[in-house]
């Protein structure tokens, strides 16, 4: 197995690396290492179901969702970065997730 390449060329040791870069390498990575293929090959034939049809389809939805989890996890920091500067955003979305939470409260107190 061979090592993963060093800085980009030309640049100095500890020098900072772009964005770009440091995506393409962690992505590269996260590819690569089999923990990553495992869990994903574990996870999603779980909810797959043959009775239900074009199990490709119901793959690829599969795929298609956790990715989307991917990007979200990505954009939270900006996202983060978004909300602490903006007080109006941050008070809606406390008003809002409180709302939700007190609504399932009250459907599980409900059921009962």
């Amino acid at each position: 197995m061979q090592r993963a390449a060093g800085p980009p060329e030309g640049s100095q040791p500890g020098a900072p690396v772009s964005g770009r870069y440091a995506y393409l390498r962690g992505a590269v990575t996260n590819l690569a290492n089999p923990k990553s293929v495992t869990f994903v090959v574990a996870l999603l034939p779980q909810f797959v179901d043959r009775g239900v049809g074009h199990v490709p389809l119901q793959f690829a939805v599969l795929g298609a969702i956790f990715v989307a989890f991917e990007v979200l996890g990505l954009a939270s920091g900006r996202i983060g970065g978004w909300l602490s500067r903006r007080r109006r955003a941050r008070q809606a979305l406390d008003a809002g997730s409180g709302t939700i939470m007190v609504a399932l409260a009250g459907r599980l107190a409900l059921e009962r």
